[in-house]
């Protein structure tokens, strides 16, 4: 495994509720799809419009888009946290997204909110998945710019630029 993954695959991990092969609606690989259907749709329309640069895969039952080299490079979850492998300096401001709810009450669902504000004060960026701040075609091209440009950056082994 890629040590660059480490951070972002402990972030992702959760508990397989049925055998590896189940596969359905609601459920990928034995894992629950914690990510709505029209998330993961939008994160494959981002892949292809950056040309396919990346694998479109799911990693614990969301969807994650991973270079050729195995660096995973983008992940959706939810129905709007959609986070690319770029600093936050590297992205349109209009496209950073932020946390939509108050940080829970229970200390299990807290703590993964915790996780992923780490994870995204460094070499991750939550961005808007549906670009609402950026007109339509614009935020796809925009989206589809960062994730093509996550990828150079684990295809050349150096940290995010």
């Amino acid at each position: 495994m890629d040590p660059r993954n480490e951070a972002v695959l402990a972030y992702l991990e959760v508990e397989r509720m049925a055998s590896p092969e189940t596969n359905t609606a609601w459920v990928i690989d034995g894992y629950s799809l914690s990510t709505h259907p029209d998330l993961c749709d939008r994160v494959k329309a981002i892949n292809e419009a950056a040309g396919r640069a990346a694998v479109f895969r799911y990693l614990y039952g969301k969807p994650a888009l991973v270079a050729e080299n195995g660096v995973i490079v983008a992940f959706g979850g939810g129905t709007y946290v959609f986070c690319v492998r770029l600093p936050r300096a590297e992205v349109d401001a209009r496209l950073v997204g932020q946390r939509k709810e108050k940080l829970s009450g229970v200390p299990l669902l807290r703590e993964r909110q915790l996780q992923l504000e780490k994870l995204v004060e460094g070499e991750w960026t939550r961005v808007d998945p549906w670009t609402v701040e950026v007109p339509k075609e614009e935020g796809l091209a925009e989206l589809a710019t960062l994730v093509a440009r996550a990828v150079e950056n684990a295809a050349d082994q150096h940290p995010p630029r």
